[in-house]
């Protein structure tokens, strides 16, 4: 099936049903490696960004295309991808970000006054 648009929430609930996600979306680089699916990226609309082991890059064509499907659908590229590193984090930004607060709260900071002469 494809949908243009399926809003976020229900985007990421129906990942877990999917075989691979195919497109040329920042998603699919970002989001999905953290879901252990392959990705098939199409064309170079995500140049430059830095992708994980499960994404697969395709020209536009046809037969690039279908290569590119073939690898990620064979057997031992999916296994592969349950256990792939995503680079854009693990998922569990928040709370690294809020024991990270927790430990600056402990700080002392104080502002420092310096005298000038002029």
């Amino acid at each position: 099936m494809c949908f243009d648009s399926l809003g976020r929430k229900k985007y990421f609930s129906v990942l877990q049903f999917v075989d691979l996600v195919a497109g040329n979306s920042s998603s699919g680089i970002i989001e999905v490696p953290s879901f252990g699916i392959p990705t098939v990226n199409v064309g170079d609309r995500q140049k430059g960004r830095i992708r994980a082991i499960s994404v697969i890059d395709a020209e536009g064509s046809f037969e690039s295309i279908k290569n590119a499907f073939h690898k990620a659908l064979s057997e031992e590229f999916v296994k592969s991808c349950r256990e792939v590193k995503n680079p854009y984090g693990d998922s569990n930004a928040a709370e690294k970000i809020v024991e990270i607060i927790k430990r600056m709260n402990n700080l002392t900071v104080q502002k420092k006054f310096y005298d000038i002469e002029f």
